[in-house]
């Protein structure tokens, strides 16, 4: 089998929520080209030259093209017989690679893995070529397990990949006014979970987990994740969970993002004997807001949210969002 690695140059990774950003959308970028992407590290991800070459005529080089399009030329690409092979072809490590580049790979702390290293190259060691020659059971006396799972890299053996389940992006984003605070950030926030709700994509599945996220005006980002305990389409209780997550942001923010991080299954129907009064009425309601909203858009149905009436600019008194299902 052979496996191709397409890396994101490390001067991009800085912001640890703008590299969770840049991940999702270079692994969505290759499960669009039909391929099954393994992604454990932030600005990584591993996936299978062999099973696409057919839908590329046959080539290699056609599934390599198709990725180099998909991800932009900032990504780097590089292919071997596993994972550690292929990350260091993206890497552009020469061969006799040294051990140092295992540091990272071997299961062991920074500082354990930092010693290891050191007493190999003590030994004489200093290249994957000479780590590779050495007997297994020498390696395994001297070493243990950490020492057996670096041999096994350095002679191109790993285990199969894991690649994720994809899934459908489902993310919303509101722009915000510099100074935009308290009650004012509170009625962004529900604006952004009627967007989120609001999207085609979830065609009516439940959510499990989200991730809010923020723009800070100082520069830089924030994001904090958010379990939801049981699937859950209500506007209202996705509110409620996250408006107390907006006292940690660290400072006035330019925009508010949300994103599903796992669906769950649809919203069934379930069999009542009787539904009367305001429940019923709310049923009925959100059915025809579906239905609506199924044939003639999200933005077919808006109702209005006030932000800041004593503002001196009219466009900040209040905006249009989707309406939430009821």
């Amino acid at each position: 089998m052979e496996v191709a690695c397409v890396l994101i140059p490390d001067s991009a990774l800085a912001d640890p929520v703008e590299a969770a950003e840049l991940t999702e959308r270079l692994l969505r970028g290759l499960e669009g080209i039909g391929a099954a992407v393994e992604a454990e590290r932030a600005g990584e991800a591993y996936f299978a030259l062999d099973g696409l070459c057919g839908l590329y005529e046959g080539e290699r080089d056609g599934v390599l093209a198709a990725a180099r399009a998909a991800v932009g030329p900032e990504a780097r690409i590089g292919t071997g017989r596993a994972r550690f092979g292929a990350w260091l072809a993206a890497g552009e490590w020469r061969s006799p690679a040294p051990v140092s580049t295992l540091s990272g790979w071997v299961g062991l702390p920074e500082r354990e893995a930092g010693g290891m290293i050191e007493t190999l190259e003590r030994l004489g060691i200093a290249s994957l070529d000479a780590l590779a020659a050495l007997p297994a059971d020498r390696v395994a006396d001297r070493f243990g397990p950490p020492g057996l799972r670096a041999l096994r890299l350095a002679r191109g053996e790993d285990s199969p990949l894991r690649p994720r389940r994809p899934h459908e992006e489902l993310a919303a984003q509101v722009e915000l006014p510099e100074g935009v605070a308290g009650d004012q950030l509170e009625r962004a926030l529900q604006m952004l979970v009627d967007r989120l709700l609001a999207t085609p994509q979830r065609r009516g599945r439940t959510l499990l987990g989200l991730r809010l996220g923020a723009l800070l005006s100082a520069g830089g980002s924030w994001s904090v994740d958010q379990g939801l305990g049981r699937p859950t389409t209500s506007a209202r209780t996705l509110r409620s969970l996250l408006a107390p997550r907006l006292e940690a942001l660290p400072g006035p923010v330019t925009a508010l993002r949300l994103r599903a991080l796992a669906l769950g299954p649809r919203v069934g129907d379930q069999l009542e004997l009787s539904l009367r009064g305001e429940e019923h009425r709310r049923r009925r309601l959100g059915e025809a807001i579906r239905e609506v909203r199924t044939a003639q858009g999200v933005d077919s149905l808006l109702e209005v949210l006030p932000l800041d009436s004593s503002s001196r600019f009219p466009e900040r008194w209040a905006v249009l969002t989707p309406t939430a299902d009821r």
